[in-house]
């Protein structure tokens, strides 16, 4: 605290974090949070009901929803809630009808991070039958809350999913409003495939894809043209052995292909698929006959694979796939592939994201089950130089597992902060982060993303970098890992190639710019299970920001921790957002303790009545990056600060004033000009004590910025 003229003003850096709860007595959660063009942040979720919502601010319920089903739903309220530059105000809620879906889970733009924002999609949670459909829902606004606010859903498409599909929603859209998703089960029987919707929200036919429905009824297997004289009415790509030839080779000289890995190793055929078969499938005439060349078979049991992300170039409108496949070796297995195709839907080229050809030429079966959890695009590049980030998971570890991050071989001087699996440790889900070229696949960086257990040993040496508080460097010693899971399809990327992630570990390491940190495992004390938010460096060698987000819990007993989700998180000029909740147990109260609050909005509440939504907001000097604000490239810095805010209006005793970063002198003056207070700031917000001020109307200026102040008695 120091004293300005006599004016207690409270700021400091650390002021900049904020971390808060919404909600009152009934379920409330933040799903997802996108930056628009205006500075303004859009943030989706679901609530039982809006009481917590003040008067002031507008509720718009959105028209355009009567097609989306969800006969089964729970009468939520399904939610999109627009914040100002630092999210102290809430300018409105758009939400759907009460009960038409059960969140929103998702929200996407047309446009690239800098650009105008141009239009804006959204997916949400249904619950209902198979018959209706019910799984999810995707939807088009029909205004994007910079040229105009949205009043309804321009068009809405149900998707059927269960399992992978329902739980990853994926999907993404084109620079040009078309949207790929993902609908059915996964490792199942049933059904799953990949469609492709026009700006009207209609399936269309993808060029280069090999299964078609036709207008008159039935299948083609081919191109379009091929088909004539039937009529393509729509394309697809079906996930699923059993009767299907997809992402498999036609011909034996395609299954006989040998290519790099991307790695230093090979691999055989040219379509992932072929892994698990004897030879080249006939569409004609389907067969699913094991093992492949590596001894894996088809797990007759589930003949229907998992896709899980999609992720889509908008710059030349290329598509991302990443999924697995169920199969039969030495033991049951998952094996992982990432495919990428052109604009057409014609295969670039595809990773199995280990070896299955070893660089001394071994042929390898690798058991770990191994999945594909997110995918995102680095835009740091231009588009042939650009990196594809991938969020993988094995669980387990064997002789071949995901590729190491010291042992890159287009990269001879890679080096992953932790470049593999440690310590003996078997029936765990470790995560792993790679970045492949979005040309041909070639991986250029990796780290594995598993924290410690609570207890064990062989840590290694203190991590040389002073901003990982002396925790030990995963690379030095051989500790017990524990599983740590991402966050579904929720990889960030910022503009300089800094990897973002949201994640759920044991004890995981913490920088010392952390907000929330650890307890180090040789300084005494338990830690919990935590979610917790982080930012790689470009190359995956060094965490710049790593903080849990956790109730406080007790380090003694393990109480009153893992309680809290982060679904969401956003890069901004200044740090990271991060949006969830914090759970509650089947009397709905909320589970253990609270989170440390910090810089609580007049929106936000201090503490959890119940399942309550959870927004943190984290700010590190390290982070600061003006191309990483959505603004159409102008910084925030200078553009935020031209809008200051003041509340309450009117006030009595001290007001609260908030800008973007409010830097250098201020004042307040009368209406004659008069000043009547000043001083110096660097911060965005401050509490302004105004109990001894005459009653009357004021001005507080800062940084050429100016908002009103009413003082009453």
């Amino acid at each position: 605290m120091i004293m300005l003229l006599g004016l207690n003003i409270q700021w400091s850096y650390s002021q900049l974090n904020m971390v808060t709860y919404a909600g009152n007595y009934g379920k409330e959660s933040f799903f997802d949070i996108a930056g628009l063009s205006n500075g303004h942040y859009l943030v989706s979720g679901y609530a039982d009901d809006l009481n917590w919502v003040s008067s002031e601010v507008p509720i718009v319920v959105l028209g355009g929803t009567s097609g989306i089903h969800n006969a089964l739903g729970t009468n939520r309220y399904a939610f999109l809630i627009l914040f100002n530059h630092n999210l102290t105000q809430m300018l409105g809620v758009y939400t759907l009808p009460q009960g038409s879906a059960e969140d929103i889970r998702f929200i996407k733009l047309t446009n690239l991070h800098g650009e105008t924002t141009g239009d804006i999609y959204i997916s949400g949670n249904t619950s209902d039958t198979y018959d209706e459909d019910g799984g999810y829902f995707l939807g088009k606004l029909d205004n994007n809350f910079v040229d105009g606010m949205p009043t309804a859903l321009l068009w809405t498409r149900n998707v059927w999913a269960e399992a992978g599909p329902k739980d990853y929603h994926p999907w993404d859209v084109t620079r040009d409003g078309e949207v790929y998703y993902v609908s059915g089960h996964a490792h199942d029987y049933n059904w799953s495939a990949m469609y492709c919707l026009d700006q009207f929200g209609e399936r269309k036919v993808v060029e280069n894809w090999r299964t078609h429905w036709l207008t008159a009824g039935g299948e083609w297997h081919g191109t379009p043209a091929s088909s004539s004289p039937n009529e393509v009415s729509f394309s697809g790509i079906v996930f699923k052995s059993a009767g299907r030839c997809e992402f498999r080779s036609w011909t034996y000289d395609d299954y006989n292909l040998m290519q790099e890995d991307g790695n230093g190793g090979m691999k055989k055929g040219k379509w992932p698929v072929d892994i698990l078969f004897s030879g080249p499938c006939n569409p004609d005439a389907p067969t699913a006959n094991g093992p492949g060349y590596t001894g894996y078979s088809p797990e007759s049991c589930c003949p229907v694979w998992g896709a899980s992300s999609v992720v889509i170039d908008r710059r030349n409108n290329h598509l991302y796939i990443g999924m697995n496949m169920k199969s039969y070796g030495i033991s049951p297995d998952f094996e992982p592939a990432v495919i990428a195709m052109d604009e057409t839907g014609a295969l670039l080229w595809w990773s199995r994201l280990y070896h299955e050809i070893i660089p001394a030429g071994d042929t390898m079966i690798s058991v770990p089950d191994q999945y594909v959890d997110a995918l995102a695009i680095d835009y740091s590049l231009p588009a042939d130089q650009g990196m594809l980030v991938v969020g993988a998971r094995s669980h387990g570890n064997n002789t071949e597992n995901l590729w190491e991050g010291n042992a890159i071989a287009a990269n001879a001087n890679a080096h992953g902060f932790q470049n593999q699996f440690t310590g003996t440790n078997g029936d765990i889900h470790e995560s792993w982060l790679g970045k492949l070229k979005l040309s041909d696949g070639t991986l250029m960086h990796s780290s594995y993303l598993a924290e410690m257990t609570d207890g064990g040993g062989n840590y290694g040496t203190p991590h040389a970098d002073p901003n990982l508080d002396g925790w030990p460097d995963p690379n030095t010693g051989w500790p017990d890992v524990n599983t740590t899971r991402l966050a579904k399809n929720a990889i960030r990327v910022s503009a300089q190639g800094d990897v973002c992630i949201a994640a759920v570990g044991r004890r995981t390491i913490t920088t010392a710019n952390a907000y929330q940190k650890m307890v180090k495992p040789w300084n005494g004390g338990h830690s919990c299970w935590n979610h917790f938010i982080r930012v790689y460096k470009s190359d995956l060698s060094l965490p710049l920001y790593s903080s849990l987000v956790v109730g406080q819990w007790d380090t003694l007993t393990q109480a009153g921790g893992d309680n809290v989700e982060i679904y969401g998180i956003f890069k901004t000029e200044l740090g990271i957002i991060g949006v969830g909740k914090q759970k509650a147990d089947d009397l709905g109260v909320a589970q253990g303790n609270d989170i440390p609050v910090s810089n609580v909005p007049n929106w936000g509440v201090s503490s959890p009545s119940s399942e309550t939504a959870v927004l943190v907001y984290y700010v590190a000097e390290n982070l600061e990056n003006e191309s990483d604000n959505p603004t159409d490239n102008i910084s925030l810095h200078s553009m935020h600060t031209q809008s200051l805010s003041a509340y309450p209006v009117p006030a009595t005793s001290s007001i609260q004033i908030s800008g973007f970063r409010m830097s250098g002198p201020w004042q307040l003056t009368n209406t004659s000009g008069e000043i009547v207070r000043n001083g110096r700031i660097n911060s965005h917000m401050m509490n302004l004590e105004i109990a001894d001020l005459p009653q009357g109307v004021y001005f507080f200026t800062c940084d050429g910025a100016v908002t009103r102040i009413v003082k009453i008695d």
